[in-house]
């Protein structure tokens, strides 16, 4: 029988270990289906903690952000944000069910957003 090195035992305990790390920081995609006021209705794929971008001329410029829930696969927090103001202003947070119906933003100009999706990468 052959014996292993040591440090051939420390490589294959490395390897295993960066792959663990790996797969646990893995990021996900948010998929956003949004209800813009002025009828247009685009899907937006962010990455979780990312920011999507909506400009609307004359209206203005906004930000999506989705995070999903600690300890939830189904709960996706999307804060909105006016990007016309330094420093950007939240002016919205809204909590969907992935997979569920839309939610109106109470603002002025209001949008309607739905989690259509998550996507692992």
């Amino acid at each position: 029988m052959r014996k292993i090195a040591p440090w051939t035992v420390l490589l294959i305990a490395l390897a295993a270990a960066g792959s663990m790390a790996q797969s646990a920081t893995a990021r996900r995609d948010i998929v956003l289906d949004l209800d813009l006021p002025n009828g247009a209705a685009p899907r937006l794929r962010i990455t979780e903690g990312g920011t999507g971008t909506v400009d609307l001329p004359k209206v203005g410029k906004f930000g999506f952000v989705p995070t999903l829930q600690a300890g939830s696969d189904a709960l996706v927090v999307v804060e909105l944000y006016d990007l016309g103001q330094t420093p950007h202003r939240r002016i919205a947070r809204m909590e969907l069910t992935v997979g569920g119906d839309t939610v109106r933003s109470a603002t002025k100009p209001e949008f309607g957003v739905r989690v259509s999706e998550v996507l692992t990468k």
